[in-house]
């Protein structure tokens, strides 16, 4: 009689990733050891520092774990929208799933955004940080090619677009949005409330003349001349 296969084990990387993941959940990025996270998988405390070499050098491979766990987020919500959508209704949702994932995912993204604590030269956080903002910045390009927020540049777009839902977010985690907005609604509704509400404004703009420019004024560049 054959044996029943077994599942395929993860890899010694990713238990160690999964490990430091619930040590920051559980108490904080300060608290956080490679001792610590060795004990949880139960390996040689030598382990972390084999697959990482520090603690800056584990905090940038959960980043970049991080950065591609939000790429699918965003992905995964997109796909929701219906075909018939409108360029602002698909950035929105992007905007959604950004909010999913930091739910989702809290330590990780706690990480993410704490550049003391990374490696900024690393190719592996730089790949999965341009890819995840790739993204947004793609979508963004179609929807002005039809108008939406035409009279902005890209760049303006995308920092607006990304500076409004990881705000929302910021206030969210931090638990003040229930202090100052009782009764908001779940953090979908939060995000919903504030990327839509951006973007009536942006899709306005198919539709109404540009402003005046002050004289010698210059319009911003956009990031892909």
């Amino acid at each position: 009689m054959t044996a029943p296969a077994r599942a395929p084990r993860t890899s010694l990387r990713e238990d160690l990733l999964r490990a430091a993941e619930q040590e920051i959940d559980e108490h904080g990025i300060g608290d956080v050891s490679l001792r610590a996270i060795a004990r949880r998988v139960g390996v040689s405390h030598q382990a972390p520092g084999h697959h990482f070499g520090d603690r800056s050098g584990l905090f940038t491979a959960l980043a970049a774990n991080g950065f591609r766990t939000l790429r699918r987020r965003m992905l995964a919500a997109r796909r929701r929208v219906p075909a018939d959508a409108t360029p602002a209704e698909r950035v929105a949702a992007h905007g959604i799933g950004y909010m999913a994932f930091a739910k989702q995912h809290p330590a990780l993204f706690a990480v993410m955004f704490r550049p003391e604590l990374l490696d900024s030269g690393d190719p592996d956080l730089a790949e999965a940080r341009a890819s995840a903002f790739g993204l947004l910045l793609d979508e963004i390009v179609a929807a002005r090619a039809t108008g939406w927020g035409r009279h902005h540049s890209e760049t303006a777009l995308a920092l607006t677009c990304w500076s409004t839902v990881h705000g929302a977010v910021a206030l969210w985690r931090e638990g003040t949005l229930d202090t100052f907005f009782p009764g908001v609604g779940s953090s979908q509704a939060v995000a919903r409330m504030v990327t839509e509400t951006l973007n009536s404004g942006l899709a306005a703009e198919a539709v109404v003349p540009p402003p005046a420019r002050a004289a010698g004024g210059g319009a911003a560049q956009s990031p892909r001349r």
